[in-house]
């Protein structure tokens, strides 16, 4: 999916930076690499190795770490020197070394399903160093399972590629099954070339399993984590109904 949708996927998350600070904050607390599951185009993984964090990305898509790539290469000498790229499943990854600080960012653990959950965590547990810290970033899951049920294409955002000039309206729609706790997004991408000519459509599907607390706690447990925390948002707040997110620290 996000192989489809690399070319989109910097423009759509241009404004995503709330959670910058925090991550970069946990970092700074760690005495050695960092690791990074998800790490995309490199959203969290560049602000962290300018903060002389020094941090292993890992992502499935290869087209999303070309573009990590292509971005590190504009970066100065000692920022590159201060990253690793993998190319690799989470749910079965194998890396030397062990990391005081393991990152699963903004909903990327949604995408498995509940064996790639386990078989991650099982992962992630034998990549940590003693004392080490998982941090996983979760949507709140009683908002997405308020999520309207219209199956409706939406007007998401209306784009400019800034190096083409080209417009591409971003249009969205959602599917929420309960009885499973999945949300089912298809995204549209219509692109509209600067120099005219057709529209250039790109659709792209994902699925998202959303889980509660005391779910979350049960994973976690079965992977063998034994400390663990839970907040509503970046600001280290209480987990309830209402918060922004569902934040979890796992040792």
């Amino acid at each position: 999916m996000y192989d489809l949708i690399a070319p989109y996927y910097d423009l759509t998350h241009a404004n995503l930076t709330e959670d910058i600070p925090f991550v970069l904050a946990q970092a700074r607390q760690t005495d050695g690499m960092v690791l990074e599951l998800g790490c995309g185009s490199g959203r969290l993984l560049l602000p962290l190795a300018r903060a002389g964090v020094t941090v292993t990305g890992l992502d499935h898509s290869p087209v999303m770490l070309a573009r990590a790539q292509e971005r590190l290469a504009e970066e100065s000498e000692a920022v590159q020197n201060r990253v690793v790229l993998v190319e690799g499943d989470m749910t079965r990854f194998a890396i030397d070394g062990r990391f005081p600080l393991i990152l699963i960012p903004y909903n990327t653990f949604m995408h498995l399903d509940d064996a790639q959950a386990l078989a991650a965590l099982k992962q992630v547990k034998r990549h940590l160093a003693a004392g080490g810290q998982l941090f996983i970033d979760l949507a709140n899951p009683f908002t997405v399972a308020n999520t309207p049920e219209d199956h409706l294409l939406s007007l998401e955002n209306v784009l400019t590629d800034p190096e083409t000039g080209d417009v591409i309206l971003h249009l969205a729609a959602n599917r929420l099954d309960t009885a499973v706790q999945t949300l089912h997004i298809t995204w549209v991408y219509d692109r509209s070339v600067a120099t005219g000519g057709p529209v250039h459509r790109t659709i792209a599907q994902a699925t998202y399993h959303y889980r509660y607390p005391h779910q979350m706690e049960l994973l976690l447990q079965e992977a063998g984590f034994t400390q663990l925390a839970f907040y509503g948002g970046y600001d280290q707040a209480a987990f309830d109904a209402d918060s922004e997110r569902l934040l979890l620290f796992a040792g």
